[in-house]
């Protein structure tokens, strides 16, 4: 049963199985119920799968994820190592599915995992938020976002890119380890950097002033340092080798930042201040 290829375009009558009933997999069963499709989902946290099913993301919550297997498009929705025990699981279990779509934010591992599964598609949608979980879902969360699938089967591409249309997201075709390369510096380090400035701030705000001056600023940088930890765990795992790089890249920066503040070389600075202006624009265009 196929997708319409037209960007945008309903699912019409289709069921969508969501196994992972957070932020993103709730998300998903909104868009999917709203463009006309029926939704199952299954969450190891039960009340998860519930409180989906209560926000109008889900028609039903499956008492297994192997029920969410037979609808027509199967959603992964689930953190780094239960995707990759369902990919295995699914090597051993019949699936109708004609499409099988992942969204984890490494993509390497997940497509070492599904090779072979001639209907799977890794892919990641570019969105998200600091909240978790399904109480935080919009329907609208994937709106003009784009959403990166790694090559496959061309009959799993044409499902794929069909079904992030359906989304309201933009597909961008890209090889998994260059994806995880790349979200290195654009995800995976600002979580770090919102974490480490969290930690930083944590240190100081019983101090007199330090909570009351906190001001747009830190709150804004401090977004994602509310994060999932068992999220990101097997995340930053996986892709230790290129995030330590993008820190490492970070630290000498901030390094030869506080030399020149040391030195009484404030001017120094302007350069970088103009770099991060030119990024900003261009990011903006």
């Amino acid at each position: 049963m196929s997708f319409s290829t037209t960007p945008g375009a309903p699912l019409g009558a289709r069921t969508v199985g969501i196994v992972g009933t957070g932020l993103i997999g709730a998300s998903i069963g909104l868009r999917a119920r709203g463009g006309g499709a029926r939704t199952i989902g299954y969450d190891e946290r039960s009340e998860h799968a519930e409180r989906a099913r209560d926000r109008g993301a889900l028609d039903r919550v499956a008492a297994t994820a192997a029920e969410c297997f037979e609808a027509d498009a199967l959603v992964l929705a689930t953190p780094l190592e239960a995707t990759l025990a369902l990919l295995a699981e699914l090597r051993t279990r019949a699936s109708r599915a004609s499409l099988v779509l992942d969204v984890c934010s490494v993509k390497a591992p997940v497509a070492r995992a599904g090779s072979g599964l001639e209907r799977f598609v890794p892919s990641h949608p570019m969105a998200g938020s600091e909240r978790s979980g399904p109480q935080a879902a919009r329907g609208d969360l994937f709106e003009d976002c784009v959403w990166m699938y790694a090559p496959a089967a061309p009959s799993a591409v044409e499902e794929a890119q069909a079904f992030i249309h359906s989304m309201g997201a933009r597909p961008l075709p890209l090889d998994p380890a260059e994806h995880d390369r790349i979200v290195a510096l654009t995800s995976h380090l600002p979580q770090l950097l919102s974490v480490a400035l969290g930690a930083r701030l944590d240190e100081r705000l019983d101090e007199t002033g330090v909570a009351e001056l906190s001001g747009p600023g830190m709150r804004s940088m401090l977004r994602l340092g509310s994060s999932s930890w068992p999220v990101w765990r097997g995340v930053l795992a996986a892709n230790a080798g290129a995030v330590s790089q993008e820190v490492r890249g970070l630290v000498t920066i901030l390094t030869e930042f506080a030399r020149a503040l040391e030195a009484g070389e404030v001017q120094t600075l302007a350069p970088a201040f103009a770099e991060a202006a030119r990024a900003v624009q261009r990011l903006n265009e």
